[in-house]
């Protein structure tokens, strides 16, 4: 991300844009693509999904500027929304119940891994060859994958099941679960350029409210629709739905901001900022698995408390990172979050998969998937507007080639300033995530429902496992 802002010369709120068009499309398309799934057969749509996304990554590595790259970006979002709303499906359809959160953690294992390469590799890639070097390597990866997929999976095991005959596409819930998630998104990420009070960020916000509540009014009537609005009686489910949410919305921004603060503000190149970032992913692939595979046995409220209570406490460490933070706290900060971060992640999304029947497994990993990478936008989102609009505020502007140059000078300081309220602010998401972990295995217990926290009354509504 510093890199390309560089060399396309981009200010930290239009550079957020090549993270946010990607997100941005996911986030539109991921129910479309899980009710398709359902419909059209999961493998089908996982290769499918591969290969749009090898289409995307080419476009990317051959462009020449940024309306190109977010092009490339786009078709990479619409690919990758097929392949996540699949792949939890395929694996919750393929694992018994009593092994679930075991898989949900070997692939938070997995994730972890790419967590893992991506910044070492990556961070080697640009600083010999540049950064589309990393879409070549990822268009690579993408199309050996579905050569693999086409191999492994067996349409037998993983296809959507018998609910799947005669499924027709929701069109009208598509429309406004894409247009709406789109207007929200495009008002907060124009926000800050376009002033909060401009009547098109205020109609954007308008126009959102409108198409949510038209489209609840819709789904709740079709006869065929998106998404099954009867899950959400489910508190298990809801709350788990809650805690996610929040979660990934407290973790977005470390994601987004920790490349800038390493590259622009401490002056470490590339690969030196991978390394540095990679205690995360490492800690969270690891014990991501453990606590999946834990939960199965102990439930997933103590890890979902646990995991997010971690990251409250590393979220006001990052809070206080400046100019001359030395490697020997970062370090150990990056390690916490990623425990924290494993420690959750895999429980909360048993919990949210085991409180729906099999018959909707494709839908409800979408809306998962949803709620994850909605958060994860609208945390980009609002952290550059928070930061942009912090430099913009003290008349050292958003440029980020003020903040490399000197970084110890005022737009450095008005860069970790901005930074130091996105983290604080994001204290309190923290809270209320924590509350809803607490409130869905509360639920659970009190329901009398449950094994390894699962509402038997749904176990036993014809998802036989």
């Amino acid at each position: 991300m510093p890199s390309i802002a560089n060399e396309l010369d981009l200010d930290l709120a239009v550079a957020s844009w090549v993270m946010v068009a990607m997100a941005l499309t996911i986030s539109a398309v991921l129910l479309p693509m899980g009710r398709l799934s359902d419909i059209a057969g999961r493998k089908r749509v996982y290769v499918a999904g591969l290969l749009v996304m090898s289409a995307g990554v080419a476009v990317s590595a051959t462009s020449q500027n940024l309306p190109m790259l977010l092009v490339g970006r786009v078709i990479e979002g619409f690919g990758a929304a097929m392949v996540m709303t699949v792949a939890v499906a395929i694996i919750t359809s393929v694992f018994p119940a009593h092994e679930r959160g075991k898989a949900l953690g070997m692939n938070m294992f997995v994730i972890g891994l790419g967590a893992v390469s991506g910044p070492v590799i990556g961070g080697g890639l640009v600083d010999i060859f540049g950064w589309r070097a990393i879409f070549v390597a990822t268009g690579s990866v993408t199309l050996s994958g579905s050569l693999l997929a086409l191999i492994v999976l067996d349409e037998r095991r993983v296809g959507a099941g018998v609910s799947i005959a005669g499924g027709k596409l929701d069109w009208p819930g598509i429309f406004a679960s894409t247009s709406g998630l789109a207007t929200l998104i495009l008002a907060l990420t124009n926000g800050n350029r376009l002033g909060w009070d401009s009547p098109y960020i205020i109609g954007g916000f308008i126009a959102f409210a409108a198409l949510f509540a038209w489209f609840l009014r819709w789904e709740a009537r079709a006869a065929s629709p998106m998404i099954d609005l009867s899950i959400f009686r489910v508190q298990q489910f809801s709350w788990a739905v809650a805690g996610r949410f929040l979660g990934f919305l407290m973790n977005g921004p470390t994601n987004f901001l920790m490349p800038f603060y390493l590259q622009e503000v401490t002056g470490r190149s590339a690969s030196q900022a991978g390394l540095i970032s990679t205690p995360l992913p490492i800690t969270m692939a690891i014990v991501g698995a453990l606590a999946g595979l834990w939960s199965d046995r102990f439930g997933f409220r103590t890890f979902m408390v646990a995991g997010l209570g971690l990251q409250l406490g590393t979220l006001a460490t990052f809070s206080t990172f400046d100019q001359s933070t030395p490697v020997t706290v970062i370090l150990p900060t990056m390690f916490v979050h990623g425990l924290g971060s494993g420690l959750w992640m895999a429980p909360n999304m048993s919990a949210a998969v085991g409180a729906v029947p099999r018959s909707v497994y494709g839908v409800a990993a979408a809306f998962l998937n949803l709620v994850r990478n909605t958060a994860n936008v609208m945390a980009v989102a609002v952290a550059a507007a928070i930061v942009a609009g912090v430099m913009i505020s003290r008349g050292v502007g958003a440029d980020l080639d003020t903040v490399s140059d000197d970084p110890s000078g005022p737009a450095g300081d008005a860069f970790v300033s901005g930074m130091h309220i996105v983290f604080r602010v994001l204290i309190f998401a923290g809270v209320l995530a924590i509350i809803s972990g607490i409130m869905a295995g509360r639920h659970a217990v009190r329901s009398g429902r449950i094994e390894n926290d699962r509402p038997a009354a749904l176990a036993s509504s014809g998802d036989a496992d």
